[in-house]
């Protein structure tokens, strides 16, 4: 077997993702008390990207730069959701209250996992976005530390494939 293969090989098998799922049942707030669901996604193309308490501001920042660099490429057809949340499920009161205080700033929406219910695969000091299909079924696993144009080109290209199944379909 040549090195680079071994690598690869290595490569694949280190990695702590997985792609063998379906959107996860959850039913949570955003800071501003709207619900959502897992339903709500339902027929959508799903970005959900996710963080811990501590990065909070990491999450904004990713968060923002995937939502708005991808309302350029969007088409009227496509139905995307876009889904941040923090898990809170082991976050001091302090983190709460800085929530609580920034509740009536203009920031995007952003969901607050009370219960760990999304904390798996979650790692700190980066995002962890998950791309589901219109279907539900995982298409894509990543994370990240930092988020450019390129990244987001890259993101889009699911998009265009489940909006390919949706014609073909």
């Amino acid at each position: 077997m040549s090195k680079s293969c071994l690598f690869f090989a290595i490569l694949l098998v280190s990695l702590p993702i997985s792609l063998n799922g379906t959107v996860p049942k959850f039913r949570m707030q955003d800071q501003k008390g709207k619900v959502f669901t897992s339903e709500s996604s339902k027929g959508k193309t799903l970005f959900l990207l996710g963080c811990g308490f501590k990065d909070i501001v990491l999450c904004r920042k990713h968060g923002r730069k995937i939502y708005w660099k991808m309302q350029t490429l969007l088409k009227d057809e496509d139905s995307v959701e876009f889904l941040a949340y923090l898990d809170l499920h082991k976050a001091p009161g302090a983190v709460n209250d800085y929530i609580s205080g920034e509740r009536d700033k203009d920031y995007e929406s952003i969901l607050l996992d009370k219960k760990g219910d999304l904390s798996e695969g979650l790692k700190d000091g980066t995002s962890y976005l998950r791309v589901y299909s219109r279907s539900g079924t995982i298409l894509h696993e990543e994370y990240f530390r930092n988020v450019d144009d390129s990244v987001v080109l890259r993101l889009f290209e699911f998009v265009k494939v489940d909006r390919i199944r949706r014609r073909t379909s």
